[in-house]
């Protein structure tokens, strides 16, 4: 910190020479700026134009093609916007939308607990703070059609990385052969 050199005493403005001045911002501002910009950015970056790579192997393909999301959206009600890394690729983001509040109710349930799991069989939690619990939307009041939910999923070591296959299970359901933007 600063001092000041009691400059303002002279002129009646009260300066101390004891006491460290206030006058500049605290230490840690830059550092909140940069952890507020890690969570803004990445919901700033999912558009409606973003397309996800979501393909089923639950289904049978049809004449020789992967089933393609509509097969996800019609069986889960759930349309995947998104798997991106954030915080540096420490963190998964993963962005979808229900379309159906019935079939997609188990995606905001707080007792199933979500993970992914690499084509390597690494096995990925939802990241968890101590204060604030699971980082993954919950259901508070009725489903909206019209939002955007989002579930953070925990990346220690990088070991997911742009291009990596996963598949997002929750419960009894698999989405598999998810692509990581």
């Amino acid at each position: 910190m600063k001092r000041h050199d009691n400059n303002g005493a002279a002129e009646g403005r009260g300066g101390c020479p004891v006491r460290p001045c206030r006058r500049s911002a605290p230490a840690g501002w830059p550092g909140m700026l940069i952890l507020a910009l890690a969570f803004a950015l990445p919901s700033l970056a999912v558009g409606a134009s973003a397309k996800s790579r979501v393909t089923s192997a639950v289904a049978k393909p049809v004449a020789g093609k992967a089933v393609d999301e509509q097969s996800v959206e019609e069986r889960l009600g759930v349309h995947i916007r998104g798997v991106r890394l954030s915080a540096a690729g420490f963190m998964v983001d993963l962005r979808y939308r229900i379309l159906d509040a019935d079939k997609a109710a188990f995606f905001l349930d707080r007792k199933i607990v979500p993970y992914l799991l690499d084509s390597a069989g690494a096995r990925l939690g939802v990241a968890s703070s101590p204060k604030i619990g699971q980082l993954r939307s919950t259901q508070r009041g009725g489903i909206r059609l019209d939002r955007d939910y989002s579930m953070l999923f925990g990346n220690p070591g990088r070991y997911l990385q742009q291009g990596s296959k996963i598949t997002l299970v929750i419960g009894e359901h698999k989405i598999e052969n998810i692509s990581v933007e």
